[in-house]
């Protein structure tokens, strides 16, 4: 019984070291990022939390035996609290965690059927050299791997690294090498706040883990090994930097590159009745996974590859493979499929996430009241100040394509199919999605604005805006932020189409990529909207001075 006793003192005594290190941690990132000094009430919050956790830390100590603490260094203590952490799990699924999805990329590269072969470049870009990696591919190098002296991929403590972060490597059979992603091969970027001084060598302090990577070349890591011929290169290389189609394999026949999204402020976000226990958060640009973030999690890695052979590809039972994945058959026939535990730990590590705060104090405070008036009348309707929606200026409704056609931005990512019933991701969804199709009110959610100053290019495909340079600065991303609304308040947007460089079949050169890609097989066009950067023309009749007060309201928010 005193055996008991003890392990759950120690426990609790683990317990408030815990949760001691980890807010003196979130108070120093604060204090870093300097947030604390502009935010009304925070300097007497953040005096009364730093002696609370300082006592909580001296009982901890004093509670603690000092003969476990003397086997420990203070690198020791550090890891100790972290690696029990939940949230540090989820970091750590997040980052390397690939579920088997290896296995579908392999069978890609040898597809029995020529038209759907595709060996995606992972190779191509470990085996780049480390020094232009990032040039090429838009991928982030690991900072824990260095360059390999002799040559060929980086040298990593890690078995599974392969020096870019997200990639990660397996042996295949026969000696064969088998390469898979985590969700960090697209999501983790330069950090806003601390970029790194040389792109291809950050530390981790230069990384965010969430930002999403605004220059990922995507689509040619898909195409790099296809034949020069193969029209499919044409439509994966239009996809602009920091995009993916995430239909593009699991086809919809709609040709969608969408932005990889950044994942930050979860905790304010609204959720919605669908019917189940408790209201659930809605992601997606549209709206479809609307079951909950842990339900939209699991679908992801559906999407990265994981359990094809078990849940997608067709067998006796299930022919068709574009029929819905079924999720119970899925969990009893596939070992691969994350367990609920991980799913659990990596919604704590995303819920944990919060935007990058523009790092300068508002000086022009005749200009700030203005831009937040102008802002309450021209994009509260949406974008809103009240209540919990407000700390991210987002009601995440989704709004009706056919509701304001002329402000309707390009069509082809909301009229995706996968979400709707008796499609492959039909169980990610809820019914309030499936009617919203049925009813042909799909459209896009609204676009949650924190941290929206480091996120240029716009819009849900990156054509509103020029990029920032990869290693930029605040004061360059704020620079390309400005540019790029300054072009989403203009009522004169010069159109982006893109089109085809030489004829391919029917179709000849200067077709648009759309009128190509976005046909089913029996050559029905599914998506007509050409035009890649129309829409949310909102705010345009402002006057300039007007224009520039609502651009700095919102960049300090």
């Amino acid at each position: 019984m005193s055996n008991k006793k003890n392990q759950r003192k120690s426990y609790r005594e683990i317990s408030f070291i815990r949760l001691a290190y980890q807010n003196i941690l979130l108070l120093r990132e604060r204090e870093r990022n300097r947030l604390w000094v502009w935010r009304k009430g925070e300097i007497i919050m953040t005096i009364i939390k730093s002696i609370s956790y300082a006592l909580l830390v001296l009982y901890a100590a004093l509670a603690y035996s000092q003969e476990s603490f003397s086997t420990l260094s203070e690198a020791g203590i550090h890891q100790f609290v972290k690696s029990r952490s939940p949230i540090q799990r989820g970091r750590d699924i997040w980052l390397k965690n690939t579920y088997g999805g290896e296995k579908f990329f392999a069978f890609l590269s040898a597809h029995p059927d020529p038209a759907k072969r595709i060996n995606v470049g992972y190779k191509n870009v470990i085996t780049t050299p480390r020094n232009q990696r990032f040039q090429v591919w838009g991928t982030i190098n690991d900072p824990d791997c260095q360059a390999n002296a002799a040559g060929g991929p980086d040298l990593c403590a890690d078995p599974n690294a392969t020096g870019v972060i997200g990639i990660r490597k397996f042996p295949g059979p026969e000696g064969t090498r088998l390469y898979g992603v985590s969700c960090a091969s697209c999501h983790v970027g330069f950090d806003p706040l601390h970029p790194p001084t040389d792109v291809n060598e950050p530390g981790w302090e230069n990384i965010h883990l969430t930002v999403g990577n605004q220059h990922l070349k995507s689509g040619k890591i898909i195409a790099a090994n296809l034949p020069a011929n193969d029209p499919r290169r044409f439509m994966f290389e239009s996809w602009p930097d920091g995009s993916v189609d995430t239909t593009a394999l699991f086809t919809d026949h709609i040709m969608n590159p969408t932005v990889i999204t950044q994942i930050w402020d979860l905790r304010h976000r609204l959720t919605f009745d669908v019917g189940l226990d408790k209201p659930k958060l809605r992601m997606g640009h549209g709206g479809e996974d609307d079951l909950g973030l842990d339900v939209a999690a699991t679908r992801v890695y559906t999407n990265l590859g994981v359990c094809f052979a078990e849940c997608v590809a067709p067998r006796p039972d299930r022919p068709d493979a574009t029929a819905p994945i079924d999720l119970e058959q899925c969990r009893n026939d596939c070992a691969d499929l994350p367990p609920e535990t991980d799913i659990d730990k990596l919604g704590k590590f995303l819920l944990s996430i919060k935007a990058p705060k523009f790092p300068a104090f508002p000086t022009n405070f005749r200009l700030f009241v203005q831009g937040r008036k102008l802002f309450k009348d021209n994009c509260a309707s949406c974008h809103t100040l009240k209540g919990k929606g407000g700390r991210v200026l987002s009601n995440d409704e989704v709004n009706p394509l056919v509701t304001d056609p002329d402000n309707a931005p390009n069509a082809c990512r909301a009229l995706s199919t996968q979400w709707e019933a008796d499609h492959l991701w039909a169980e990610f969804s809820s019914h309030v999605y499936k009617d919203r199709a049925l009813a042909g009110l799909k459209g896009y959610r609204t676009k949650p604005l924190s941290g929206v100053w480091a996120t240029a290019p716009f819009l849900h495909n990156q054509s509103v805006g020029p990029y920032a340079s990869a290693n930029a600065g605040p004061g360059e991303l704020a620079e390309a932020y400005e540019a790029a609304m300054q072009e989403l308040l203009s009522a004169n947007r010069p159109p982006k189409i893109n089109t085809l460089p030489v004829a391919v079949g029917p179709f000849p050169a200067g077709t648009p990529l759309t009128f190509v890609f976005s046909r089913d097989p029996t050559g029905k066009l599914l998506c007509n909207d050409v035009v890649e950067n129309r829409g949310h023309h909102y705010g345009a009749e402002l006057f300039n001075e007007e224009k520039r007060a609502l651009i700095y309201w919102l960049k300090h928010q």
